[in-house]
């Protein structure tokens, strides 16, 4: 099982840097930023059931996007799967500019997989955005820095690095990586609970993001972003187990249906709210990469139609 305990993803905003950033090198007459943060994946139970969901366009859908690693401590075998989750995603998004990835493998904290984020977030159009997508909506890198920054542990035994599905009892390392990289590419919120008072905004403006996740799930519910900020009302509505992801490409990938967010009564730091959930997605749903947890033997190789069109509607 995974649980992601997040930075810059679902409750972010404590995490971020405050006050005036300067900008990043390469960034003049950019749009203002701030530093993104990493988001942890932790290990989870193991148990002895498979399951593959394998991406039924692997090696006959184009490149649509350039995808670059840099490489610090990979051997060639945790290198080649972590390639394989970078060029699965690579037919999946589109941009004329080229996406960078800085990627690291070592030793990291108590059962922490690994951990991804988006170096830097910009505020375009009203709303913050991260490095991959708001360098295409630029049609230029902002900065010359890595647009993602990811790290995996070195410390695990019971990887999975090959091509074919995970045994039971091992981690799909490709699937964990094409995980966090979903979150560098921009599946995130900035929606948080402190104490009893929720809110979806950093220094007073939404991520992408926020703007479609409501309560509940007619197309009439309440929109979270438009709910009084850092209110009880919101906090209690970011714990309802009742959220969801709405937009017109969600309901046309989702039989008519909004989205599922984890919204659980108890506000989970990193794992509510920009996740899918994962009891309407389990294990060996099409739609459960970007669930919160992952389990021993579960191989998704693929991001399933729901998370590519929360895709389309932030902006890819």
């Amino acid at each position: 099982m995974r649980r992601s305990s997040t930075m810059l993803v679902a409750g972010a905003v404590t995490a971020l840097a405050c006050g005036v950033v300067a900008a990043p090198a390469g960034a003049e007459s950019a749009p203002p930023s701030r530093p993104g943060t990493q988001v942890p994946v932790y290990a989870g139970p193991l148990d002895g059931t498979t399951s593959l969901i394998a991406d039924d366009t692997s090696g006959k859908a184009a490149r649509t996007a350039r995808i670059t690693v840099t490489y610090h401590g990979f051997n060639a075998t945790s290198k080649a799967a972590f390639q394989r989750a970078v060029d699965m995603w690579s037919t999946k998004i589109s941009s004329p500019v080229p996406i960078t990835i800085d990627a690291t493998w070592a030793p990291l904290g108590s059962n922490i997989l690994g951990s991804a984020g988006s170096n830097y977030i910009w505020k375009v159009g009203g709303v913050w955005q991260g490095d991959a997508i708001a360098n295409k909506k630029a049609g230029r890198q902002l900065n010359s820095a890595p647009d993602i920054v990811a790290r995996f542990s070195s410390s695990f035994t019971n990887w999975h690095f090959g091509t074919g599905p995970a045994p039971a009892g091992k981690y799909d390392f490709t699937s964990v990586v094409a995980h966090e990289i979903g979150h560098g590419l921009g599946f995130w919120g900035v929606g948080r609970v402190n104490g009893a008072l929720g809110t979806v905004r950093y220094n007073g403006a939404n991520g992408v993001y926020d703007r479609y996740t409501k309560l509940g799930s007619s197309t009439g519910s309440p929109l979270l972003w438009k709910m009084p900020d850092n209110s009880t009302k919101l906090g209690s509505a970011l714990r309802s187990n009742n959220l969801y992801f709405d937009s017109p490409a969600v309901r046309n990938a989702n039989g008519g249906k909004a989205a599922r967010l984890y919204a659980p009564g108890t506000w989970r730091q990193g794992s509510s709210y920009s996740h899918l959930n994962e009891s309407t997605y389990p294990k060996g749903n099409p739609n459960s990469l970007m669930t919160y947890a992952i389990g021993g033997g579960e191989t998704i190789r693929t991001p399933g139609n729901i998370t590519m069109a929360i895709f389309k509607t932030i902006g890819w």
